[in-house]
């Protein structure tokens, strides 16, 4: 940058990745020193670009470091990284430049495979830029025309309308190399050349130059005496296409203008991004501090617990009710759709397969217990049953037997229901706990009440499902119960009825039916009153009060570090709305330079805008993500 004061170059490490190429949802910067003395850049450039390589060790172990110490260090530097070195320098005889120092093309690395592709991605992310210049450097003893770097600058500007060519040590090219010397004559005089701002020769200083300690006015003089005394560069017509001072002057232009054009679109990217940014942050909680913590856990309990009381009596959200009657429909069809079918006329089908030698009765084998019940299939199991009883008398073990077969089936249907009634109360606590109002915004006190709260429910999931088994237990053992005689008795008789009227004596086989019948329709009743009440006063209503008290017990006797802890802000909450901040404020200085920019000149070092950080941000490509290194 062009500006008032002392030459000073400012040298800044910028980490935007880790050690294994992944992205970091924030940048890190290490600042080293500014510097002063140009003498001094170099040793402090190779400083930092072995810090850059070397991301085991902490950036400052690398401020004293000689330039042998560096040189010992190549072994464990990384070849490349996609972290930063930039350099800031004012000068008040400089020129307004901003440029991206890319490694070199390679065609062959010795060690590492992975070195090649990487230095061509990293060259292709910057280049393809439409608003960016792509300066080519090529030492004049080569064929430019291989160069694998122009190779890469025509695919990302086909008609050579934003690439510069620079040919570098024209002080190798001897007298004898007459036909390199013409082709880069008549390159320099624009004749042959296929870019639109041409190429430029420039001769910089050598390793002895600057080891001599020569001024920047002494090696540009070096340089223009080399131009000026050697042909044929001394017979060009265009002057102006020599000398380091040249090339930065007009390439500044260049880029400015490119700036210029390109305002509005830089402006209209700006404001996006900023009002992006702007409405992230607002989504953001605000940072949270209170002198009292545990007062602010304990309210925050209590509204929880009074919204999931609310949620669980339907006073509040009635869609979590509406699931749960839902599921308890389904639980009383299942338990309805084992009623014994009993057939009071007819036979069993003839079975398809030839019948089977006859068995002794106590051998016989039941029916299924939800096919069809026949007359047939209940002489079979009363005799089955009969023992010393007098003519006239059926055994009760016979009707029990048959209802007990179709009892047992409840158990799966029971574990079924209870299993989704808890697993809807479990996602609709896990829901309510992770609301900003009550748990969500504090990361550590989220975690402490999904501990309490996963503890209370085991227990308790444990003592209902034992609940629930005794309800079970208590259908599908002995003595079969019901003290709602009218009930039974109505029951009983209108399915008599329907075969006798009211005039006939029934047969032992239909009134043991009609027992059947009748004692089914009270008991899977009764059944699924108990297990719908059991499961909402035993498992619903005491989870409600078991958490509160659970809470509210464990909190007060916290240490106040603790509950200070306890309120800590997610960091990754906490580093988003500090990036968010940082680049709002980063922008907004942007944004306010753009409308002076016509008025106060262009400052480039004030156009860097850091990455946004991306959830679930995909690494482009495969290889090792790798930086350039300027050899």
């Amino acid at each position: 940058m062009r500006g008032s004061g002392p030459w000073s170059c400012t040298i800044t490490l910028r980490f935007q990745y880790d050690d294994k190429g992944t992205p970091l949802s924030l940048s890190r910067e290490v600042p080293f020193p500014t510097i002063y003395d140009p003498k001094d850049v170099e040793l402090w450039l190779r400083r930092a670009q072995a810090a850059i390589l070397t991301p085991q060790a902490r950036p400052q172990e690398f401020h004293n470091k000689s330039r042998e110490e560096i040189k010992g260090l190549q072994t464990v530097m990384l070849p490349f990284s996609w972290n930063k070195v930039e350099v800031l320098i004012r000068d008040p005889d400089g020129a307004d430049l901003s440029f991206v120092d890319l490694p070199g093309i390679i065609q062959h690395h010795s060690t590492d495979t992975e070195v090649i592709p990487f230095v061509k991605k990293l060259t292709e992310l910057y280049i393809k830029n439409k608003n960016t210049l792509i300066v080519v450097t090529v030492p004049m003893t080569d064929d430019f025309e291989n160069q694998g770097a122009f190779e890469l600058a025509t695919q990302a500007d086909p008609k050579g309308l934003r690439t510069i060519g620079v040919g570098t040590k024209p002080d190798m090219l001897t007298p004898g190399n007459t036909s390199s010397l013409d082709k880069w004559k008549l390159i320099l005089e624009g004749t042959s050349s296929n870019l639109r701002h041409g190429y430029y020769c420039v001769k910089l200083p050598t390793d002895k130059d600057r080891e001599a300690g020569h001024s920047r006015s002494e090696l540009e003089a070096l340089e223009k005496t080399f131009h000026r005394t050697t042909e044929p560069w001394k017979s060009l017509d265009d002057q102006s296409r020599l000398g380091m001072r040249n090339f930065v002057e007009n390439t500044s232009r260049l880029l400015i203008g490119l700036i210029e054009n390109n305002l509005p679109d830089i402006k209209k990217r700006v404001d996006t991004i900023l009002d992006t940014d702007k409405k992230l942050l607002s989504r953001l909680p605000a940072p949270f501090t209170v002198s009292n913590p545990i007062s602010v856990i304990l309210l925050r309990v209590a509204a929880f617990c009074k919204a999931l009381q609310g949620t669980i009596t339907g006073t509040q959200k009635k869609d979590f009710i509406h699931k749960n009657q839902a599921r308890y429909e389904v639980f009383k069809n299942e338990i309805k759709k084992t009623t014994p079918n009993l057939q009071w006329s007819g036979t069993r089908p003839a079975p398809a397969v030839p019948s089977v030698p006859s068995v002794p009765a106590s051998s016989v084998t039941k029916p299924a217990p939800l096919s069809p019940i026949y007359v047939a299939d209940v002489q079979e199991t009363v005799r089955a049953h009969r023992t010393w009883e007098l003519p006239g008398y059926v055994p009760f073990e016979a009707t029990k037997d048959i209802i007990l077969q179709h009892i047992e089936h409840w158990e799966d249907p029971l574990t079924r229901c209870f299993n989704d009634i808890s697993k809807n109360t479990l996602d609709l606590i896990r829901s309510l706990v992770r609301e900003p109002e009550y748990f969500g915004r504090f990361f550590r006190l989220l975690s402490f009440v999904e501990t309490v709260i996963k503890q209370e429910e085991t227990a308790l999931r444990a003592k209902v499902t034992e609940m629930l088994k005794k309800k079970f237990n208590m259908e599908n053992g002995s003595p079969l119960r019901t003290e709602n005689l009218d009930r039974f008795n109505q029951d009983r008789s209108t399915w008599l009825s329907q075969i006798y009227g009211n005039n006939q004596t029934p047969s032992d086989e239909h009134r043991v039916m009609a027992d059947i019948h009748a004692y089914f329709q009270i008991a899977s009743a009764r059944f699924i009153d108990v297990v719908v009440l059991c499961i909402e006063e035993e498992w619903h209503s005491k989870l409600a009060m078991r958490l509160e008290e659970c809470l509210i017990e464990k909190i007060p006797p916290l240490s106040r570090e603790r509950l200070d802890g306890l309120l800590g802000e997610d960091p990754h909450i906490s580093r988003q709305r500090t990036h968010l901040n940082q680049r709002i404020t980063q922008l907004t200085k942007i944004k306010t330079r753009l409308a002076e920019y016509r008025t106060s000149g262009p400052d480039l070092g004030f156009l860097w805008i850091a990455p946004s950080p991306v959830i679930g941000q995909q690494r482009p490509g495969k290889e090792r993500r790798k930086g350039g290194k300027k050899n």
